[in-house]
Parts: C-alpha cells; sequence; structure tokens
C-alpha cells in the first residue's frame, strides 16, 4: 500500500496527497499556478545571466525543479540545484504525473530529475542537478546558496523545519543579496526566521492562499 495518491489540482496539474503526513504535497487549487507564482516569478526571475547555486527543502514530486529548468532556458543562467528529501517518489508514479506536460513544446519525460540520487547529474549545459535524501537536520551543505525553495510539509505536521535554529543553518549558508521562498506565512514562521537574521517580506498568494514569504538575506 503506497502512503500517497495522486490529486488532479483545479489548475490540471497533478500533486499528490501524502496519506502519512494527510497533507497535500502542492495547493489544490493549482499545483503549477502555485510553483511559478511562489518559485519562479518571485524567486528565480530574479536572476538571469549569472551563476547561481538554488536548494529545495522538499524536492517532492519534482515540479519545482522541472519548472526552474524549462524557465531558465530563457533566463540563461548557470544553475547547480540542490533538492533534498526523506521519501522521494518512484518513477512510475512520477511518470502519471508527468509535470512534463505541463511544459511548451511537449517536452519528453526526463528520468534523470527522479533517478540517480546522490549524484551529480548534467540535465542541460547550465543546468546540474544534485538530488539527496537526508533529513534537512542532517544535510550537510556544501554549497553558498542565492536561492533557497522552502518547500517542506507545513508546520502543522513538521515542525521540526521551520525553527529559528533551521533558519540560522540556511541563513550562514546563503549568499548576499539571496532570497528564501516559501508558501508559508504564518507568525511563527516569520519570527523564526527574523530571529534567524532574514528580513522577511509579505506577498500576495496564489489561489487559495491569501499571503507568501520572501525572506531577504542582504
Amino acid at each position: 500500500m503506497t502512503n500517497f495518491k495522486i490529486i488532479k489540482t483545479l489548475d490540471g496539474s497533478k500533486t499528490l496527497y501524502s496519506k502519512k503526513h494527510n497533507e497535500h504535497y502542492n495547493n489544490i487549487n493549482g499545483a503549477y499556478t502555485e510553483a511559478m507564482h511562489i518559485f519562479i516569478n518571485l524567486g528565480l526571475k530574479k536572476f538571469s545571466n549569472q551563476k547561481i547555486n538554488i536548494l529545495e527543502i522538499g524536492y517532492g514530486t519534482g515540479l519545482n525543479a522541472i519548472l526552474t529548468w524549462h524557465e531558465n532556458q530563457n533566463l540563461k543562467n548557470q544553475i547547480f540545484y540542490h533538492g533534498i528529501d526523506t521519501e522521494p517518489i518512484d518513477i512510475f508514479t512520477a511518470k502519471e504525473i508527468n509535470h512534463f506536460s505541463l511544459l511548451e513544446n511537449k517536452i519528453e519525460f526526463n528520468t534523470n530529475f527522479y533517478e540517480r540520487w546522490g549524484e551529480n547529474v548534467k540535465i542541460s549545459d547550465n543546468f546540474q542537478l544534485f538530488k539527496e535524501k537526508v533529513k534537512l537536520e542532517e544535510v550537510k551543505l556544501s554549497k553558498i546558496y542565492d536561492l533557497i525553495y522552502f518547500d517542506a510539509f507545513s508546520p502543522k505536521v513538521q515542525a521540526e523545519l521551520w525553527t529559528q535554529e533551521i533558519f540560522k543553518k540556511l541563513f550562514k549558508n546563503m549568499t548576499s543579496k539571496s532570497y528564501l521562498l516559501s508558501y508559508s506565512s504564518k507568525g511563527s514562521v516569520k519570527q523564526a526566521l527574523r530571529e534567524a537574521g532574514f528580513e522577511v517580506k509579505r506577498f500576495q498568494g496564489p489561489l487559495g492562499k491569501r499571503h507568501i514569504i520572501c525572506a531577504n538575506k542582504y
């Protein structure tokens, strides 16, 4: 018996429902819409023609990584993308979700976004992907990051990930003028981020969410 089931969200993209955590991986009002709004439009698009390192907390269905790779074809950044997760989804589930079907030009499914964990994988000339099965509390961060996608399960079910201690760890491994983005604008999250040294800004959220946050390190 699997620990999740596939759900079609309102914008036509698919996500997973975790039976273990009793939560969806993405916004059921639109997984694609949420990812584009928070991580691409408010995050990735701040950079163009630069060499940048991105860390994703909660690799999940691979949606954020795929969209980052695809959107970067126009932005022309040189990207090292480090995704971590404790429960990688299997290739069969990934193919059933098939986030590549959301992209223009009918791009073929690329198994490298889901296989070869623990390896540096060259997806394209300007996009290198490293996926790691590890807890955030235990991961050894060997890079200094320009952008962090904080997309773990909510503070309600994974409170241990949304703490001042965790955010301080990330803060120390970020460049100046870097950004941490998250769908959660909970008061305790904003407070923990500020106590870790971030400047926290609130933005309008995607469908079904009032606000999201962008935490800056200057």
